[in-house]
């Protein structure tokens, strides 16, 4: 399939007057959602209606339900449970007399119910109120009787908005931060009320969903997996990857555990800081030499040398996740990447041209800026913590565009066959 630059240069990928959470991306927050708008227009051009679109990085599922919405086939992984409850309950449509069966079952149980001890995790009391704890004890009890998993799911995605409002985080935050002494004194929610309040809004948002697709959409395939492991697709099967992977290590960029924690540790799916299993999250050494990071890299060692080994743990990282989505992308195939090029010691790190040194299988078409609109996060920031030092954070990220243009070997990891491999990969990138 062949597309034409110009074409993609024409448009405005700001999509100024569109809401980020547009229909049923609003059933529920999460961190650096990918424009609805954007996903669409880019499976619309570079992937015909029988084609296979995959996001290794899917979080709640943004890419794969537009590519549900437009024909095509979708497959999600992340590592994320509560992204993929929310990805998968997004992609199945419910008409509004099953969702409001279920809210009457659910009622019903909680009459039923009359005490549930609360799940017992680190920090509880500080981040719940005893009441709170003891009615989100009972809701989660009453939403659990539900036979049917569908509308069970649903309510668990409900569930979750209600755990992180009725928490003692200040609200508007992705990170974990408590509510000041003042305000806490004063912050005494009801945790059936709230319940009631936003099943009717995600109601709502399901009902219109519902109508708009016709009650059907195809079922995607999502499942939990590290995108950094060889992704379980068969090799050169996959027509488009659209993705937007991290930015940066979570503990200074998108604190995707932080975000999920609490719902996660309600919702009995919390097993490991998901930020540590994040790419970046542990310390090891970049292999292989990238010349367009040379130069960030050596004036942020000069900075601070530890920082320099967490930034190369992220592109190690980075690294293996394009190599095995490399692999499953067809030859003519595409592969998108969403991206925006953060700052660390106040130095830009041109993650997006080093996604195309990584991928050397691969031409690259086109690189297309686009304004980052209603950022839920400041202008400025003090990532020195510095009081007056402060900096701007990522107000504008690129579309990476390449087509494969060589076949890639698929081997495993460790493998004889897969040293190889990386021998001649490192030598493609100047090594």
């Amino acid at each position: 399939m062949n597309i034409s630059v110009e074409a993609l240069k024409q448009i405005d990928w700001t999509f100024r007057n569109v809401k980020a959470k547009e229909g049923i991306h609003g059933l529920h927050s999460y961190p650096a959602m990918m424009a609805p708008p954007v996903a669409r227009r880019l499976i619309e051009m570079l992937s015909q209606p029988d084609a296979t679109v995959l996001d290794p990085f899917c979080g709640s599922g943004t890419v794969v339900v537009e590519a549900l919405r437009l024909g095509r086939s979708a497959i999600g992984f992340d590592i994320n449970p509560l992204a993929l409850l929310i990805a998968e309950v997004k992609a199945n449509p419910l008409p509004p007399k099953t969702l409001w069966d279920a809210f009457e079952q659910v009622q019903m149980a909680l009459k039923d119910i009359t005490k549930v001890e609360p799940p017992r995790f680190a920090n509880i009391d500080y981040w719940f109120k005893p009441q709170v704890q003891r009615q989100l004890a009972k809701l989660k009890s009453a939403i659990d009787t539900l036979q049917d998993e569908p509308s069970r799911k649903f309510c668990l995605v409900v569930f979750s908005r209600v755990v992180r409002e009725a928490s003692n985080t200040r609200p508007n935050e992705f990170k974990l931060f408590r509510l000041p002494p003042e305000k806490l004194q004063h912050h005494d929610p009801d945790v059936f009320a709230l319940f009631r309040e936003r099943f009717a809004e995600c109601a709502a948002i399901m009902g219109e969903w519902w109508q708009c697709v016709g009650g059907k959409l195809p079922k995607p395939r999502l499942e939990k997996h590290d995108a950094r492991k060889p992704l379980p697709v068969e090799p050169e099967s996959v027509d488009l990857v659209l993705t937007s992977p991290p930015y940066g290590d979570a503990r200074t960029t998108v604190a995707y555990g932080q975000f999920s924690r609490l719902s996660l540790q309600w919702l009995g799916l919390w097993k490991e800081d998901l930020d540590k299993l994040g790419l970046g999250g542990q310390i090891r050494p970049l292999q292989v030499a990238l010349p367009s990071l040379k130069e960030a890299m050596k004036a942020i060692s000069l900075k601070d040398p530890e920082r320099t080994r967490e930034v190369q743990a992220f592109y190690a990282d980075l690294r293996d996740c394009l190599l095995n989505i490399a692999s499953v992308v067809k030859v003519g195939g595409y592969a998108v990447f969403v991206v925006a090029n953060r700052k660390v010691k106040g130095i830009k790190l041109p993650t997006d041209e080093a996604i195309v040194e990584m991928l050397p299988e691969f031409t690259h078409i086109v690189s297309l800026p686009r304004q980052i609109p209603n950022k839920r996060m400041p202008s400025r920031t003090s990532p020195s913590n510095v009081p007056g030092q402060t900096d701007e954070t990522m107000l504008e990220e690129n579309i990476v565009i390449l087509q494969k243009v060589k076949s890639t070997p698929y081997h495993e990891p460790n493998s004889e066959q897969f040293r190889l491999l990386e021998k001649r990969k490192r030598y493609r990138v100047g090594v």
